[in-house]
C-alpha cells in the first residue's frame, strides 16, 4: 500500500514540476506583500540592533567605571548616552529609523533630529529620567543637527556638564547633567551570526550571534572584559567619547589601529591574559563569573576541535581557558 502512494505521488510532483512554463508568471519587480515584509524586515534589523546596544550599554556601564585605575590614560567624562541620528543608517533603512525606539515607534516624517538609543542603568542620564527614545533639540543653547550633535556632545563631555533640552512625543523637557569618569571605550552591537567579540584599540564589539548564544548576563560581562582588557593591556588605541559609540551600527566593522595589531592574536599568552584580566574587571563591576565555563563549553558542543586547541593556535583550547579562568576565580574569591 505504502509502495502504491509513493508511486502516486511521484507521479503528481513531476505533472506539477512538468507543467508548462507560460502557466506561469514571472514577476521581476518586487510584489507588494514583499514590499510590506521587506519594511517589517528593515523594523526588526533596527529594532534588534537598538535592543542589542541597550543590552551591552547596561552592561558595560559599571565594567567602564570600576576599572579606571587600569586605564588610566583612556578616562573620559561620560553622561551614559548613545545616540544616533537618521543619517548615522543606511538610506535604505531610513524609514525604519524610529523603530529603534517603542514610543516614537509610529513616526513616519524625517525629522533632523538625533535621538537617545540607550541610556545605561544608573548612569547620569538614568538618574536625571532621560529615556530611550528621546529626541534632542539642543545640547548646552546648540541647536542640534546632524552635523554638528557629535561634536556639541563632546564639548560637553570635556566640561563634564550637559543642559540637553528633549522632545518627547509631543513634550519638550530641559535636563542638566554631570558627567561621571569612565574607561573610554564605546561598547557596539555588530552584525554577524558567528559569536565573537573583537577589540580595535578604541572600541570594543559583541556580535549579535553572541547575544542569541549566551546563556547568562556573565557571559556577557566577560566578553566585554576580556575585550577591555585587550584594548588596555596589548592595542594603543585612542579612547573615544561615548558620541561615537553607534547603537546602530548596521555597517561598522573593527578596524586595525596599525599593522602590528594583525599579530595580537597570534599569541595565546596574550588572550590568556586577557581572559584572566577579563573576569577580575568584571567581578571589580560587581558581576559574578561562576557561569562563565559555561561558553567555553558550549563553544565546544559547537566545534568539538576547540576542546584541546584552537584555529591556527590563535587562542588556547577551550579546556584550559576554562582552566585557567576557574584558577583565577579561586584565586580572587581566596583573596
Amino acid at each position: 500500500m505504502i509502495y502504491y502512494r509513493v508511486i502516486a505521488l511521484l507521479f503528481l510532483s513531476l505533472s506539477v514540476s512538468c507543467s508548462s512554463v507560460s502557466s506561469y508568471k514571472i514577476i521581476n519587480k518586487e510584489g507588494f506583500e514583499e514590499g510590506q515584509e521587506i519594511k517589517e524586515q528593515s523594523k526588526f534589523l533596527v529594532s534588534s540592533m537598538a535592543n542589542a546596544s541597550r543590552k551591552l550599554h547596561d552592561i558595560a556601564w559599571p565594567i567602564m567605571i570600576s576599572n579606571l585605575d587600569s586605564c588610566q590614560n583612556s578616562k573620559i567624562n561620560a553622561f551614559g548616552l548613545m545616540i544616533a541620528h537618521l543619517e548615522d543608517i543606511p538610506s535604505s533603512l531610513a524609514p525604519s529609523f524610529y523603530a529603534a525606539s517603542p514610543i516614537n515607534s509610529l513616526i513616519n516624517s524625517k525629522a533632523d533630529l538625533p535621538m537617545i538609543v540607550s541610556v545605561a542603568k544608573d548612569s547620569p542620564a538614568d538618574r536625571a529620567k532621560i529615556i530611550e527614545g528621546d529626541l534632542i533639540i539642543s545640547i548646552n543653547n546648540s541647536i542640534v543637527s546632524y552635523k554638528n550633535y557629535k561634536r556639541l556632545l563632546d564639548d560637553a563631555a570635556q566640561k563634564g556638564s550637559l543642559k540637553i533640552r528633549i522632545k518627547r512625543l509631543e513634550e519638550k523637557i530641559t535636563y542638566e547633567l554631570e558627567s561621571e569618569l569612565i574607561c573610554g571605550y564605546p561598547v557596539q552591537a555588530m552584525i554577524s551570526p558567528i559569536p565573537n567579540a573583537y577589540a580595535d584599540g578604541s572600541k570594543i564589539y559583541i556580535t549579535i550571534a553572541t547575544l542569541d548564544f549566551v546563556k547568562d548576563d556573565q557571559e556577557i560581562a566577560f566578553l566585554i572584559a576580556h575585550e577591555l582588557a585587550h584594548n588596555i593591556h596589548h592595542y594603543k588605541g585612542e579612547a573615544l567619547y561615548e558620541s561615537q559609540g553607534n547603537p546602530l551600527a548596521i555597517e561598522e566593522k573593527p578596524s586595525l589601529q596599525k599593522i602590528t595589531d594583525l599579530l595580537i592574536f597570534q599569541t595565546e599568552e596574550k588572550e590568556t591574559e586577557a581572559d584572566l584580566y577579563g573576569v577580575e574587571f568584571a567581578i571589580k563591576a560587581g558581576i559574578a563569573q561562576d557561569k562563565v565555563a559555561n561558553y567555553f563549553r558550549r563553544l565546544t558542543i559547537y566545534m568539538p576541535q576547540l576542546m584541546k586547541n584552537s584555529f591556527f593556535r590563535m587562542h588556547p583550547g577551550n579546556a584550559k581557558r576554562v582552566a585557567d579562568i576557574e584558577r583565577k576565580l579561586k584565586e580572587l574569591n581566596s583573596n
